[in-house]
């Protein structure tokens, strides 16, 4: 699978992220790991992830999330995410996927 084709970007209305005031975290995080889960492929699993949330309100427009693999070998994948309203960032986040082992 060519790393082009793992990257992948979606619009998001504010109002998911916990606008029109501050993101809210939790809500960041649920959606950086569907996007980063969906990047990396249904044969890894999240292993660790590191998210920045920022703390200014984002109203009520879409908010534009990125998310692409940064680096992939046969058992792990590299991916971030980066949410912008504008050129503002609104959440970013960084994450090691690891191969699922198969359990039979």
């Amino acid at each position: 699978m060519s790393d082009a084709l793992t990257a992948e970007t979606k619009k998001l209305p504010a109002a998911s992220l916990g606008g029109p005031g501050r993101p809210d975290p939790a809500r960041c995080s649920l959606a950086a790991i569907e996007r980063l889960t969906a990047v990396a492929g249904s044969d890894m699993a999240l292993t660790q992830i590191q998210l920045d949330v920022s703390s200014h309100a984002i109203g009520q427009r879409n908010v534009e999330v990125c998310a692409k693999v940064d680096k992939r070998t046969r058992s792990i994948v590299f991916a971030s995410v980066e949410a912008l309203l504008g050129k503002e960032m609104v959440f970013r986040a960084q994450a090691l996927f690891s191969r699922k082992h198969d359990q039979t």
